[in-house]
Order: structure tokens, then C-alpha cells, then sequence
């Protein structure tokens, strides 16, 4: 809560399979009240799966509740209790039939604060190997896309790549990728 903020009250208005639509009445610092409405789901993932010719896997797909194709990173929501690193290791696999030997957090953001109670990681996945995806009967139309990180950067700019997560997880990895890594450590 808000430093000096007070929930007056709080009323669990729906309860469906991954969201909860709540709406709380609050008395701000200066004493004036205020409602707020807003969702409660799982975080979720988006993972840029960035191979070894600098390329990142995008995947396509139908998109209900925008009515749109949509082309985004792979991803989904956390299972209960699931760490984000987990989560994106099985959304790859999933998806894109992807397997990472190395993946490492960019950032965790809110997904829509002013609405929604829920926050989206986005991590970076190298070492990728592909073999057979396993995706459910909602993503059955969804189509596996290679695209060079420079055109994807691009993509994000022209609005072919529309989706928040995606579109930030992107502009991070160019911005991480323009860094040098530090070289590995001597074993032995």
C-alpha cells in the first residue's frame, strides 16, 4: 500500500479461472477518497529467445480478446507458485519447442498498473536448441517466425510488433546485447 494511503474497504466482484476483478475504496494522504477497480492474475512471462546467428524467435498468433494476429515473444502466464525462470523455460518449450541452457532476467514490469494487479518478466534465453513444441488447443494456429534482432527492433518501431512485453523485451535485449559480457572465468 501507498505510504499514508488507507483501504477503507475491498469487494471481490468476479472470480473467473485465471482473473479476479476486484474494487477497493481507498482515503488517499489528504484525506479524499477514491475507488479503484482493477485485475488480479498470475504474473506472466515473455522470453526473447535469441540464437547464435542473432536472431529471436517470435511466434504468431490469434489473439482473442484484441481480435488481432498477433506477433510476440513466447510466453504465458505463471502456474502457481512458479518462478519466472521456470515459467519461461516451460513457455518456450511449449510454444516454440525451444530449450535454453542459459536464461537470465531483463526486467520484470507491470503488465497495466493502473488496472491490473499483475506483473510481466521478461527474460533473455541463449544456448537454444529446437525440437517439438507442445502447445494447447488455444494456440493450435500459432506459427514459429526467426527474425533478426535488428529487423525485430525495427518491427517494434513500424507496428508490426504491437504487444507491450514483446515490445520492451526486444528493445532490452538490443540494449543488452549492445553491451559487452564480461569474459567467462578461468575454471580449473
Amino acid at each position: 500500500m501507498i505510504d499514508g494511503w488507507t483501504t477503507i474497504s475491498s469487494t471481490l466482484e468476479y472470480t473467473g479461472v485465471r482473473v479476479v476483478v476486484r474494487r477497493d475504496t481507498v482515503r488517499r494522504t489528504d484525506l479524499s477518497t477514491g475507488t479503484y477497480e482493477y485485475t488480479e492474475s498470475a504474473d506472466g512471462v515473455r522470453v526473447v529467445a535469441l540464437d547464435d546467428r542473432s536472431r529471436i524467435a517470435l511466434v504468431e498468433e490469434s489473439v482473442y480478446v484484441c481480435g488481432q494476429q498477433l506477433l510476440m515473444c513466447p510466453g504465458g502466464g505463471c502456474e502457481p507458485g512458479e518462478d519466472p525462470l521456470t515459467a519461461a523455460q516451460r513457455e518456450l518449450a511449449e510454444e516454440a519447442g525451444i530449450r535454453a541452457t542459459e536464461v537470465e532476467p531483463l526486467t520484470t514490469m507491470w503488465r497495466m498498473p493502473a488496472g491490473a494487479r499483475t506483473r510481466e518478466h521478461l527474460l533473455l534465453a541463449r544456448g537454444l536448441t529446437v525440437g517439438e513444441h507442445h502447445r494447447d488447443a488455444s494456440e493450435a494456429d500459432m506459427e514459429l517466425h526467426w527474425v533478426p534482432l535488428e529487423q525485430a527492433i525495427q518491427m517494434c518501431s513500424d507496428g508490426r510488433v504491437t504487444e507491450a512485453g514483446t515490445l520492451a523485451a526486444i528493445l532490452l535485449t538490443a540494449q543488452h546485447a549492445a553491451v559487452p559480457r564480461p569474459p567467462a572465468a578461468p575454471t580449473g
